[in-house]
């Protein structure tokens, strides 16, 4: 079986009780991208945006609500040092947006300190916290707006959220959400061709459900804006265990770190606690691009995808910025794998 890359669609049995409950000041989009192109709308109501305070380690999609508008991106240095994430953030930087990440899901990578000290002085936070979204901090309650994708964790369709700190949603116009019929109709046959090829179907070729992931990614890369979540994906949620959930991506990630403490040439966060964290994936750091890439290699020979977060953004020109996008690894430790799945593809790299 292979391990990895995207979720296919699952059989969710209907619960009595709906654990995953939307309040007023939440919106559930498309994707990620859709809300921070959506919450840019509303700050753009208010008044103008110049430019932004963004993390240099982050992804393309993520920088093109703003690149589209013209909107200047400073960057904020991202580094991993000493088996930790390092950022190098001017306190005194003018800008009228702080972009706030989580990295992974990891407590001790938190910006509460950032997040706090530039909505003192007058920005407006917007904090992504795709990574931390199943860890016991989610976000920090001070930021203006949270965004996040939830597809990245779940097997859904689509699904983005958006949640209003400051209470703009009350004071906005509003922008009206369709649907994006093209989009979800390709995505749901590449999660259905992917189920059928995972439970055996030989009539299903791998290249499949490939073609058809890669042709609904070129479709929402054009057209992201104003679309809202499809209604499989919004009853998909409603009905997920979220406690089996977490509870098996812990023991997952407990299994990665007994193998990564017995490696020498790995670095990784070492400053973990299962007890309020829960990764999105285990990132590991190599001492290069080389030797990075000569292990995902091995890993993909063996059908288990790991990806590396993220190709480095057209507009990042600083090469100091760049490389920590050339050693990174992502692990997986995803609800779809047994803690047995895990340690499997884990001793693959200890072989020959």
């Amino acid at each position: 079986m292979e391990i990895g890359s995207e979720f296919w669609l699952e059989n969710i049995k209907r619960k009595n009780e709906i654990e995953y409950e939307i309040n007023e000041n939440e919106i559930l989009f498309i994707s990620g991208r859709t809300a921070i192109d959506y919450v840019l709308e509303l700050i753009l109501e208010k008044g103008e945006v110049r430019n932004i305070y963004f993390p240099s380690y982050c992804c393309q999609s993520m920088l093109e609500p703003f690149l589209k508008r013209k909107i200047k991106i400073d960057f904020y240095d991202v580094f991993f040092e000493e088996n930790k994430f390092v950022y190098n953030i001017d306190k005194n930087k003018k800008c009228d947006i702080f972009f706030a990440m989580n990295y992974f899901g990891y407590f001790c990578n938190n910006m509460d300190y950032y997040i706090e000290e530039f909505k003192r002085k007058g920005a407006i936070v917007i904090e992504d916290s795709t990574h931390s979204w199943l860890s016991e901090r989610k976000y920090n309650k001070n930021s203006n707006f949270v965004v996040a994708s939830l597809r990245k964790w779940f097997p859904i369709i689509s699904g983005g959220i958006l949640i209003d700190l400051s209470n703009t949603f009350k004071s906005s116009k509003g922008i009206k959400l369709d649907y994006n019929k093209d989009y979800i109709n390709i995505k749901r046959k590449a999660m259905e061709t992917k189920r059928k090829y995972i439970n055996g179907n030989e009539n299903i070729k791998k290249s499949e459900f490939l073609d058809y992931f890669m042709e609904a990614n070129s479709i929402l890369n054009k057209n992201y804006k104003n679309y809202r979540i499809d209604n499989e994906s919004k009853e998909i949620l409603e009905n997920l265990d979220m406690n089996v959930i977490i509870e098996t991506r812990k023991n997952n990630v407990r299994a990665i770190y007994r193998y990564l403490k017995q490696q020498n040439e790995i670095e990784y966060i070492e400053d973990i606690n299962l007890e309020v964290d829960c990764p999105i994936f285990v990132p590991i750091f190599l001492k290069d691009k080389e030797k990075r890439n000569l292990l995902k290699s091995k890993l993909i020979e063996h059908q288990v995808y790991c990806p590396n977060h993220w190709s480095i953004p057209e507009i990042l020109n600083n090469d100091n910025q760049k490389q920590i996008y050339n050693k990174e690894l992502s692990l997986v430790c995803d609800q779809r794998y047994s803690e047995e799945q895990i340690n499997e593809y884990l001793n693959l790299l200890n072989e020959g």
